[in-house]
C-alpha cells in the first residue's frame, strides 16, 4: 500500500504516463489481492524500463486551435447578463506575456461494472503545458452519458475558476477565457 502512495507521488511530479493505472489501483486499498499487487509491480517495472517516459516540459507556444468550433456569434450577455469574472482582492498588476487556457474533459459512463460509477478525466493546459490532471471515479451514479459528462464538466469548471484566481495572484496576464473541450455535443450545448 505504501507502493502507491509512491507512484501518485511520482504522477505528481510529472509521470502522466501512470496515471489511469494508479488511479485504478488506489481504488483497491482497502482489501488488495494477489492481482493487484502483481499489477502495482508491473507499474514499478514499467518505471525502471522507461525512465524518462511522461515528462514534462513547459512550451511557452501559444497552442493550436480551430476556433470555429466555438461559438463565437453567440449573444451571451442575454444568457449571463452583465455577470463579470471575480478578481482577488489586492491582486497584483499583470505584467509579461499573456497565457491562455485548454482544458479537455472526458467521463466513462459507467466504467465500474461493480457499482456503476463513471470515471473522470480532465487535463487543464496553461499555453502547451499540462498544469491539473485529474482522474478520479465520480461520487454519483449516473443514468446516462449527459449526466457523466456533466458531472466532469462541473468538476472542471471549478478547477479552472480556482487556477484562474492562482494565476491572476501569481500576476500573470490571462488571455480571454479558458477554452474547454468536451467530446458529448449535448453537453456542450446545455453547459
Amino acid at each position: 500500500l505504501q507502493l502507491i502512495g509512491v507512484l501518485r507521488w511520482a504522477i505528481e511530479l510529472g509521470r502522466l504516463d501512470i496515471f489511469i493505472e494508479v488511479s485504478l489501483l488506489s481504488q483497491h486499498q482497502a482489501s488488495p489481492r494477489v492481482g493487484h499487487l502483481d499489477a502495482l509491480y508491473h507499474i514499478l517495472e514499467y518505471l525502471r524500463g522507461h525512465p524518462n517516459m511522461g515528462r514534462i516540459a513547459y512550451d511557452h507556444k501559444e497552442p493550436k486551435v480551430d476556433y470555429r468550433a466555438f461559438n463565437e456569434t453567440a449573444d451571451w450577455m442575454s444568457f449571463y447578463g452583465d455577470v463579470e469574472e471575480e478578481l482577488p482582492p489586492k491582486m497584483p498588476e499583470p505584467l509579461g506575456h499573456s497565457v491562455s487556457i485548454h482544458a479537455f474533459v472526458d467521463a466513462n459512463h459507467a466504467g465500474n461494472v461493480v457499482t456503476r460509477r463513471s470515471h473522470s478525466g480532465i487535463i487543464i493546459y496553461v499555453n502547451n503545458a499540462p498544469i491539473i490532471w485529474f482522474s478520479k471515479r465520480q461520487n454519483t451514479v449516473e443514468s446516462s452519458t449527459f449526466g457523466s459528462e456533466l458531472v466532469s464538466m462541473r468538476i472542471c469548471r471549478d478547477l479552472i475558476v480556482s487556477l484562474r484566481y492562482k494565476l491572476r495572484m501569481f500576476g500573470l496576464n490571462l488571455q480571454g477565457p479558458a477554452y474547454t473541450y468536451c467530446d458529448n455535443a449535448g453537453v456542450v450545448k446545455n453547459v
